[in-house]
């Protein structure tokens, strides 16, 4: 049976616009009950308060005055009272202010809601159009039907003097001419449904003016009272965390990125949503996020699904091209940039409520600008553009591929801001995407190098992971994972470097004997046993063509390699056998401890290290920058010191203890003589006349701080350098303190005579002779040759040390495998 209905839904399809939909979802996202509630009970407080601490207690009261059921409260006054106060500023001069543009904010949503109603639903708007023309349908259509029907079909009317026919379907038709009663109902009701479909569309636009116009007012008033420390995504408004609010914020975020230059001060703005669900102002620095709730958790989705790729890309460029910025304006694009950053990192964790980007099913859901950078998650846009660096020598890549690592690198760039740690299973997306990147684009060197781009991306993205420690050790264990990070040509091998700090330090307040620790002290030594066996690779020489053309920096991973062995030392200095010998261990299931007594120390999780990878690492710090070498050699310094000076107050471990010093002292010696050039002696001299201002210099500060903490696992000598800085005396002349400072940090030291000052320091007494070791002064670092240091060191040894100097030696000897 013909029809002229039509429905509020086939106006929206007409129209391509949904006034009636938007209104109702608007009316929806604001809550105007709710809102009005909560205006009562302000306006009485306000009434009955004068002082904005009062109005925030009053409210209080008055909501749990409200809500009772037989005098019963369903109100927590008490607690209510504590967090509105808390919520206004402490009841001090920034609650007024507060309370004013919650109120600004609460009366505009009321308006714009009633103005958005008005225009589908009021007085000559949308809502009476439609009513007025689906009547005036129904009655066309009822005169149709009652007109008399012709008993024969005439011809059609002549033609026009351009020669064609008059159109058909007019009021009336062509006289005398049959019109089915399909083809009428169709004419009746297109007429009808083209004036409320015209009348759709304006109002449609004056809905969006409208609401458009409140949302950035309501993102001004955000500001404002992000500015007084109000969490605006806990406020009982609800206004700034609705969908709504989410993909306006996004759509005006992205047109502003796409201004040249983009205004700071609005970016910022644009994302005070994202900041009040990313932290609470009255928590600490540095608080994970809240687990995100239903409302929070749309608000993400659709603020970072209004994004896309090339939204992400350009932000994360914003934060290193501050070029016509003043600092304070370059911080606040930072800034900017590390919410979105956060937000991502917030979304993709399942455990705080989130996506699981591990999950398949759940791929769909990950943000389409997010997971064009991903591989693995079901998206090949990345790979497929990084793809032509691998045929280099075949087709030099063109410019698209150009264009995917320049985006790529934005991307990396932009998830480098981050300081929200990403989840576990995020974390493993980001490493296997940086992983992957990087693999592809480093044969774009294998013609030879012209003018290829860097990849920066793949190092940002293994930063970002670092956050996460606990994924970092898991990652680093992964045999497969390990070894594709470490054999790859890093242009700047940062990111790969912070995955292994993070991967292999046990974090604060963990303790080393725990469970908890192992993961991190089995990174440890998957590390520096593929680092000792395979030299090569961390100094970026997998690949000679690739190494030769390819601008490399492999020295941040060379300097994370030689801090691993440092906070290790005291595993890594143990003499060990061949190849056989080498491999974690940890307590069994119910045991205690795995070795009772390593330099006078207990350990559960431990490793041993074979002769060639030992000697592979210290080969590998001996040839690495001359930066990273200073600081190894440093650092190194203050492990041998701080250990023979322990040794000695604990005089039951000193043999093991200073054997162990002595032998890492011969492992460097063997570096060096492995590779012996004629400069060789004369080093040997100048490290020989150092050591005098710098081992009396060193001794000098342990023996006024007293004891040194013991250098166990991932304690120890690791950053005691950096304390010895700022806690040393001083000489008293500036430029000799200078030098003894340069000479510490070349490391340059003859073993024994660190030694020798570390016992004078620790006051060491041999009861045989009744004699103290300062009883034995040795040369103050001034005007003193070798042949004084010698004799001295030799005369304190001897005398007060006999039994223990020899065990320097020895170890020496089991280090250089010297044989003279």
């Amino acid at each position: 049976m013909p029809t002229v209905h039509f429905t509020r839904a086939d106006i929206e399809q007409e129209a391509g616009r949904k006034p009636w939909t938007r209104s109702r979802e608007f009316t929806d996202e604001v809550d105007p009950e709710g809102i009005a509630d909560s205006g009562v009970i302000w306006s009485r407080a306000a009434a009955e308060a004068g002082d904005a601490g009062g109005r925030a207690r009053r409210a209080t009261g008055t909501a749990a005055e409200a809500g009772s059921v037989d005098a019963t409260t369903l109100v927590d006054a008490d607690r209510r009272v504590e967090e509105t106060s808390r919520a206004l500023g402490d009841d001090g001069d920034d609650a007024a202010t507060v309370a004013h543009y919650l109120a600004l904010a609460a009366k505009d949503a009321l308006h714009t809601a009633y103005d958005v109603d008005q225009a589908v639903h009021g007085k000559g708007g949308l809502e009476e159009v439609y009513q007025r023309e689906l009547a005036a349908a129904g009655r066309d259509w009822a005169d149709w039907q009652a007109r008399p029907v012709p008993d024969l079909a005439l011809v059609p009317p002549a033609r026009t003097p351009d020669g064609l026919l008059p159109p058909p379907g007019g009021n009336p038709p062509w006289p005398g001419f049959s019109e089915s009663p399909e083809a009428a109902a169709g004419r009746i009701r297109a007429r009808h449904l083209a004036v409320v479909k015209a009348a759709a569309v304006t109002a449609a636009e004056t809905v969006a003016d409208d609401i458009a116009a409140y949302h950035r007012r309501l993102t001004d008033y955000g500001s404002e009272l992000a500015e007084h420390h109000y969490d605006i995504a806990d406020s009982p408004l609800h206004l700034w965390t609705t969908e709504g609010l989410a993909r306006h914020l996004s759509a005006e975020f992205a047109d502003e990125l796409d201004r040249r230059p983009p205004d700071p001060d609005r970016l910022l703005a644009l994302t005070e949503g994202l900041a009040a669900i990313l932290t609470d102002p009255y928590t600490a620095p540095g608080t994970p996020p809240h687990p995100l709730t239903p409302a929070t958790r749309a608000y993400l989705e659709e603020f970072l699904g209004g994004l896309d790729a090339a939204d992400l890309a350009v932000l994360g460029a914003l934060t290193e091209r501050t070029e016509g910025l003043d600092p304070g304006q370059a911080g606040i694009q930072f800034a900017a940039a590390r919410r979105v950053a956060d937000s991502v990192m917030l979304l993709l964790d399942p455990d705080l409520g989130g996506v699981d980007p591990a999950d398949p099913e759940q791929f769909d859901d990950i943000p389409a600008a997010v997971r064009t950078f991903l591989i693995g998650t079901g998206d090949s846009t990345l790979a497929e553009g990084l793809t032509p660096a691998i045929l280099t020598q075949l087709d030099a890549p063109d410019g698209a591929y150009r264009d995917a690592l320049t985006a790529f690198n934005g991307f990396g760039t932009l998830m480098a801001t981050a300081d929200t740690p990403p989840g576990d299973a995020f974390a493993r997306v980001l490493a296997d995407t940086a992983v992957t990147a990087q693999t592809l684009s480093q044969y774009q060197y294998m013609d030879g190098g012209y003018e290829d781009l860097a990849n920066s991306g793949s190092g940002d993205l293994l930063s970002a992971v670092a956050l996460n420690t606990e994924a970092s050790a898991g990652l680093l264990t992964d045999d497969t994972f390990r070894e594709g990070l470490l054999t790859l040509h890093w242009e700047d091998s940062g990111g790969a470097a912070a995955l292994i700090g993070s991967g292999t330090t046990v974090p604060e307040g963990v303790d080393e004997h725990s469970d908890a620790a192992r993961p991190y002290v089995e990174a440890a030594y998957d590390v520096l046993a593929y680092a000792g066996d395979h030299v090569g690779d961390i100094q970026g020489k997998h690949n000679g063509t690739i190494a030769q053309y390819a601008p490399l920096d492999h020295a941040p991973l060379e300097r994370a390699v030689g801090d691993t062995m440092v906070r290790y030392m005291n595993l890594v200095s143990q003499l060990s056998g061949e190849a056989g010998s080498s491999g974690f261990h940890t307590t069994a299931a119910g045991g205690d401890v795995l070795f009772s007594n390593l330099l006078g120390e207990n350990h559960t999780h431990a490793f041993e290290l074979n002769r060639g990878q030992q000697q592979g690492l210290f080969r590998l710090m001996h040839h690495a920058d001359d930066e990273v070498r200073a600081g190894f050699e440093r650092d190194l310094t203050a492990w041998k010191t701080a250990t023979a000076y322990q040794a000695f107050l604990d005089d039951r471990h000193a043999p093991s203890a200073l054997q162990a010093v002595g032998r890492v002292a011969g492992f460097e010696d063997y570096a060096a003589r492995e590779n012996d050039s004629g400069t060789l002696p004369m080093k040997q001299r100048i490290t020989a006349m150092n050591t005098i201002s710098t081992a009396a210099w060193v001794s000098a500060g342990l023996a006024g701080l007293g004891a040194v903490p013991y250098a166990g696992v991932s304690v120890g000598a690791y950053g005691l350098i950096e304390g010895l800085r700022y806690t040393l005396p001083d000489p008293g002349d500036n430029g000799v303190r200078a030098a003894q400072w340069d000479s510490i940090e070349r490391g340059d030291e003859p073993i024994r005579t660190i030694v020798a000052y570390a016992a004078q320091a620790a006051g060491y007494e041999n009861p045989t002779r009744g004699e103290n070791a300062t009883d034995y002064p040795l040369p103050e670092p001034n005007g003193i040759n070798e042949t004084d240091i010698a004799n001295a060191v030799t005369d304190l040894e001897s005398n007060i040390y006999p039994g223990y100097w020899g065990q320097v030696v020895k170890g020496f000897d089991q280090g250089s495998l010297r044989t003279s």
